[in-house]
């Protein structure tokens, strides 16, 4: 049975919740394995929390995200190798405009073949926050099985979550079912 390793993020910046974290609760499977971990919206920290597991070990790596300004589930194409953003991580780290890896591209992307996701928003920006750093390390290490979704606006309705949640069901089983 594959095996697929999804996060979600904490809550940031005085919100009580965090709609990719009410999501993932939404999320299961009989046809694949699932490992969740709830991972800190810290930059390189919240990375470093998803290393605890065995990354090797799993067939897709899929990170969750908020994004309350989209209008639907946006799958990011890629990640740029900066960070910066007016709000500070939940340590109180504030990044302008730095480099996440000076040895690295300005952009890295996923290696899934996203042509296969019909009907979905697919994004070239993840944003400069903690989401895009944490694809970044992703697709530094796993370009072959890593994959980012940003989460929009639920109201904090159940019927939301559990919507997105059975897409992105649609969107995993579509990924391993075609993978190379």
């Amino acid at each position: 049975m594959d095996k697929v390793l999804i996060s979600a993020f904490r809550p940031f910046h005085k919100s009580s919740n965090n709609y990719s974290s009410e999501v993932l609760k939404y999320i299961s499977s009989d046809t694949f394995a699932i490992d969740k971990v709830i991972v800190d919206v810290v930059y390189d920290e919240s990375y470093k929390e998803l290393s605890n597991y065995d990354l090797n070990h799993y067939d897709l790596i899929l990170a969750l995200g908020e994004a309350r300004s989209r209008h639907g589930l946006t799958i990011e194409k890629q990640a740029i190798n900066l960070s910066s953003c007016s709000i500070p991580d939940n340590k109180g780290n504030l990044k302008k405009q730095e480099i996440i890896n000076n040895n690295q591209e300005n952009f890295l992307q996923t290696k899934l073949d996203l042509s296969l996701l019909d009907g979905f928003t697919i994004s070239n920006d993840a944003g400069k926050y903690v989401c895009n750093n944490l694809y970044f390390h992703l697709l530094e290490n796993y370009p072959n099985k890593s994959l980012f979704i940003h989460i929009p606006e639920c109201d904090n309705l159940e019927e939301n979550y559990k919507k997105h949640a059975e897409n992105i069901i649609n969107i995993i089983n579509v990924l391993l079912k075609n993978r190379k």
